[in-house]
């Protein structure tokens, strides 16, 4: 998590409903956005997702989405969801 908050921040300034593609081959594409929703807590929501693809579909592999959240005066990542579309799993570790 403390690698997804190191691309955020050099990033820089982002926007409200941002999308950033990274493409680094042979690995999968990575695809973190603010999907501006409230989390379970109400803090707002990151996916952060690889994506593969099959049969021409994109295929999350996996896909977790996360609160962004304030703590002790630190930027914290707090996952609650989890999916991977090729073995069919979906989970949610709290719900909204």
């Amino acid at each position: 998590m403390q690698t997804i908050l190191e691309i955020l921040r050099l990033a820089g300034q982002l926007t409200p409903g941002f999308c950033l593609l990274i493409v680094n081959e042979p690995y999968m594409r990575l695809v973190i956005e603010d999907i501006q929703i409230p989390g379970p807590d109400g803090h707002p929501t990151l996916s952060v997702a690889h994506y593969g693809e099959q049969n021409g579909d994109a295929m999350r592999d996996p896909e977790m989405l996360f609160e962004l959240v304030v703590i002790s005066g630190q930027l914290r990542l707090v996952p609650y969801y989890f999916r991977n579309d090729y073995v069919g799993v979906e989970q949610y570790s709290r719900l909204v």
